[in-house]
């Protein structure tokens, strides 16, 4: 699922306006404000999803692309990754490793969607040995091996929503003008001082 940003249309009504001097400077300013004006929007995007999901925007951020507008196309994208996330990121409480089933601090336990679940032969336990980060792990079978990583549900689904491409078209409402008149300047400033 993506998201464009091209603003052809209001660019043409710009340039009739400008001089020559903001005509040089044009181009430049415009990629720049086309690449931020989508950074603005995949933060916004990204709170409403780590909401809706109960999860970390951190995680959230890493699963949404930005393909970044050039010279030769002007436009740029926003791509959510299919890609679930660990269910370490929903766990309610610590994550710190529990080594066994139920542990010390009791079974684990999970909010995503905001409905909690607990798992009773799931545990948590480092992704590699003598690594600070766990993740949640379930065996497959009676043995101690092999284990079985546990995933939780991907963003695409909430980023699909029209809430969010709501979110997302307000958020290049607000912002195109600030940056377009924020980076004409800059590069009008570039030009003078060459």
């Amino acid at each position: 699922m993506s998201f464009n940003i091209s603003i052809q249309h209001d660019l043409k009504k710009f340039r009739q306006q400008l001089s020559a001097l903001e005509k040089q400077a044009y181009e430049p300013a415009v990629v720049r404000t086309l690449n931020r004006t989508a950074e603005s929007a995949k933060v916004a995007s990204t709170r409403y999803v780590a909401t809706q999901l109960g999860s970390k925007q951190s995680g959230v951020k890493r699963r949404i692309e930005t393909i970044r507008a050039t010279p030769r196309r002007l436009w740029a994208t926003l791509v959510a990754h299919g890609r679930p996330l660990q269910l370490i990121e929903f766990v309610v409480g610590s994550k710190k490793p529990t080594q066994q089933l139920g542990g010390k601090r009791g079974l684990v336990k999970t909010k995503v969607f905001g409905k909690q679940k607990t798992y009773y032969k799931a545990f948590i336990a480092p992704r590699h040995t003598g690594d600070s980060k766990t993740t949640m792990y379930i065996r497959k079978g009676k043995k101690r091996k092999p284990l079985k990583m546990m995933y939780g549900p991907g963003i695409e689904q909430v980023f699909r929503k029209p809430e969010n491409d709501k979110i997302m078209q307000d958020k290049v409402r607000e912002r195109l003008p600030i940056e377009f008149a924020r980076n004409l300047e800059f590069y009008i400033q570039r030009l003078k001082n060459r």
